[in-house]
């Protein structure tokens, strides 16, 4: 593991959810942070880019009735996730994010790598209610990104 990311430290809070049973649309994960928390895994992605294949662990938040609000799905979310293991594999072609005892796992390369980033710069500004692909198959569900509730983006539009 490089220095860098070895030496990476989390700020500000995550939040990832998916629906049980969810209709079309509304499959696979979902995503939002506070500014802060979006900031500090776009530099921990920033640090992984361009090295060996290396991990990290963060912390997540619980998602609460006022993230859920947001994408005003009107149904609950499934399971609780207190860690996120981000592990970096330079040549892996997908995003992948898969539940293992208790946790999550998220698989990203270098392919998929620059997308993932803008999606949490974009969340960071405020801004939300858009995916991104995970695979070059039209069969995988996108991730889905949503903006912080009760948060001044300094637009004026979401408070």
């Amino acid at each position: 593991m490089s220095n860098d990311v070895n030496d990476w430290h989390q700020e500000g809070q995550l939040f990832v959810w998916r629906y049980p049973n969810a209709r079309r649309g509304w499959a696979g994960w979902h995503f939002t942070g506070a500014p802060a928390g979006c900031r500090s895994i776009r530099n921990l992605l920033d640090r992984m880019h361009g090295g060996d294949a290396c991990h990290r662990t963060i912390q997540l938040s619980p998602v609460t009735e006022a993230i859920l609000s947001v994408p005003n799905y009107q149904f609950r979310a499934d399971g609780r996730f207190e860690k996120l293991r981000l592990e970096y594999s330079p040549d892996f072609p997908d995003l992948l994010l898969e539940p293992a005892d208790g946790a999550l796992v998220m698989t990203v390369g270098i392919h998929r790598l620059r997308a993932l980033t803008a999606a949490f710069a974009e969340v960071e500004i405020g801004l939300g209610d858009f995916g991104i692909p995970t695979s070059n198959s039209r069969k995988v569900p996108a991730w889905m990104f949503w903006w912080m509730p009760s948060i001044n983006y300094n637009h004026g539009k979401r408070l």
